[in-house]
């Protein structure tokens, strides 16, 4: 029999009586489980019980002034040309989609950050091209900066390119400024002949009779203005009449 620890019986006279040895390994095996318990970091009781935690620091270089710099002049040089590029390619597609969103999307954030890149676009065009962006950017444009529109337009050297553009601005206008829509076609001699302006007129005083009767009275007395007095003159007629 192989023996382990021993014990000393008093029973026996002092003689030594061996332990198996499978008992011994027991104890020294629950002694060494006890105190592998009572020293691991997350033991109950423990006062520093808890999740252990490692600092690692990262060293991140700080970026220079003129590196930040360049980057900040830059990006919006990019991002306008993938815009105009944006504009350029939907010109061309066959995808309604992608040609909406150049006109509608990339179209009128490009004409409020850079104008001028607009224009040289648009000069670059040619035929159906170059009409669909120009009465595009008419409409745009005669909204947002009127004055600088009609600069623009009147830079066209085709005579018949002045005029359509003055066209659309008008129509543009009617719909939520009548006055300056009779004024941009009275600068540009158009919507007298063809009776644009008295149906705008018309339009106006049937929405707002007071306002259209005011901006009349300060109106010359002409034969233009007398045409539309006439249109005025109308609506007032119908507006008694269904008052009857």
């Amino acid at each position: 029999m192989i023996e382990g620890e021993c014990k000393v019986d008093r029973g026996t006279g002092g003689r030594r009586i061996a332990l198996p040895a499978f008992l011994a390994l027991s104890l020294v095996g629950a002694f060494a489980l006890t105190l592998a318990i009572s020293l691991a970091p997350d033991a109950p009781g423990r006062p520093d019980s808890g999740p252990a935690t490692t600092a690692t620091s990262v060293s991140v270089p700080a970026a220079k002034p003129e590196s930040l710099a360049i980057d900040a002049r830059r990006d919006p040089r990019e991002r306008n040309e993938q815009l105009e590029l944006e504009i350029e390619r939907g010109l061309v597609s066959n995808d309604a989609q992608q040609r909406e969103s150049a006109f509608y999307v990339s179209l009128p954030e490009l004409l409020e950050v850079e104008p001028a890149r607009v224009i040289e676009l648009v000069a670059r065009q040619e035929g159906e091209s170059r009409d669909a962006l120009r009465d595009e950017v008419v409409r745009l444009w005669i909204r947002k900066d009127r004055d600088a529109a009609l600069v623009w337009m009147g830079s066209f050297q085709n005579e018949w390119e002045r005029d359509a553009s003055a066209t659309i601005a008008m129509r543009t206008l009617a719909a939520i400024e009548p006055a300056q829509a009779i004024a941009v076609a009275d600068q540009f001699g158009i919507g007298r002949d063809d009776g644009s302006l008295e149906h705008i007129v018309q339009i106006w005083a049937t929405e707002n009779f007071d306002e259209c009767v005011k901006w009349l009275e300060t109106q010359p007395e002409n034969a233009q203005t007398s045409q539309l007095r006439t249109r005025v003159e109308q609506v007032h007629k119908q507006r008694l009449v269904a008052l009857e």
